[in-house]
């Protein structure tokens, strides 16, 4: 609701949050974002990803124009936020996009938008108890999501089927990855602690590393090299760029300011082509170049994730993890299913104790203390005899 011919009152100079507005008017947009602003956004249906970006780049507060979530699906953006102390401020209408430009100092007061003494929109402070009536009005909604999925995969397996179910067009690589074992890294929240989690299966088992999008920084943040990066470049920083072994630009991601900064790193990059989103490629890529066992880290673990994070890409998704079957493993699945390996010097130090504890039990029996003697007469008498 817009509220542009409404004055400020004198007792109204208090405000909850202030700082610079940063208008963001798709998820890419949300990298512009600065630590202090607050962002003033047109996302409906706002998703975990999304939300967490938007912590990660410390907004202190977020104006949605649009209804944060539609109820078509419980979408986790709105939660995470308001776990994370970020006010929200609900469905405030688009007429305020057209007033604000960036940099405008703005602050909120309750369920308002102001800027000066000048209220400039107002919506819904989103709290806890809306959060959980939002996610209970999506799970109602969530069965004709589940259909429009289904409809959804009908027309992009007619449309991509010879990408998805022969691998037409997918690039070569030179990295070798037939037969091994490939940890593909999502740009998910969880996927720095879930790497962390991972450390000794990837001491042990060195699988072939894939970063995807913010998923290669991640890697590089924890001290691993990607060995391919594909996705969207403007997601990654330029050492991640330098210290990949490969870069796959999907089709839908490749622009002039990404060939640009290619060329200033003097770095080479091969298409992915179709529709398929970064996610998919990677999978698509791995599965086409002989994986013998997939890995994702930072990816969704529940239905109510899956939709979140699929949004108008559910079917390519869906379909994609059905190509891959059996060999697609969840990381959160590898950690309770790999076991160590033990090296021969932890072997032989097992060993030591185990005989050393033997000779100290039986040194303290009768005929323990009797051999003991009998050993230590017989050194001694030894030892005389070399000297003597």
């Amino acid at each position: 609701m817009s509220l542009l011919n409404l004055r400020r009152t004198p007792r109204d100079t208090d405000l909850d949050v202030a700082g610079p507005a940063r208008v963001v008017r798709n998820p890419h947009d949300v990298r512009r974002v600065r630590a202090g602003d607050i962002a003033v956004v047109d996302l409906p249906d706002l998703d975990r990803a999304t939300a967490e970006l938007i912590c990660e780049r410390r907004a202190v507060a977020v104006v949605n124009v649009a209804a944060s979530s539609s109820g078509r699906y419980p979408n986790l953006g709105p939660q995470v936020l308001v776990q994370a102390g970020i006010p929200l401020i609900d469905g405030v209408g688009t007429d305020v996009l057209s007033v604000l430009k960036d940099g405008d100092r703005v602050g909120l007061d309750g369920a308002s938008l102001v800027r000066g003494d000048t209220p400039v929109a107002e919506g819904v402070l989103v709290d806890e108890a809306r959060v959980d009536e939002m996610l209970v009005r999506g799970r109602t909604g969530m069965s004709v999501q589940l259909e429009t999925l289904t409809a959804n995969s009908g027309e992009y397996l007619r449309r991509e089927h010879a990408l998805l179910l022969e691998g037409v067009g997918i690039p070569e690589l030179a990295t070798s990855i037939d037969g091994r074992e490939v940890v593909v890294v999502l740009p998910g929240a969880d996927a720095r602690s879930e790497l962390k989690g991972m450390k000794r299966y990837l001491k042990e088992r060195k699988p072939v590393l894939i970063g995807v999008d913010a998923g290669a920084d991640a890697l590089m943040v924890e001290g691993y090299e990607p060995s391919v990066v594909v996705g969207d470049i403007a997601q990654m920083s330029d050492r991640t760029l330098r210290a990949a072994g490969e870069i796959v630009v999907t089709t839908s991601r490749r622009h002039v300011e990404s060939e640009e900064r290619l060329e200033r790193l003097q770095r080479t990059s091969v298409d992915f082509p179709g529709a398929a989103g970064s996610e998919e490629s990677a999978l698509l890529l791995a599965d086409a170049r002989g994986a013998r066992v997939v890995v994702t880290v930072g990816g969704f673990g529940t239905l109510e994730e899956f939709l979140d994070s699929a949004r108008s890409g559910g079917a390519t998704r869906y379909l994609t993890r059905l190509r891959l079957g059996a060999k697609l493993v969840d990381a959160k699945a590898m950690a309770g299913l790999h076991r160590p390996r033990f090296t021969w010097l932890q072997v032989l130090l097992v060993l030591l104790v185990a005989v050393v504890a033997l000779g100290a039990a039986i040194a303290t029996t009768p005929v323990g203390s009797d051999w003991f003697e009998s050993a230590s007469d017989w050194i001694s008498a030894r030892t005389q005899e070399i000297r003597g």
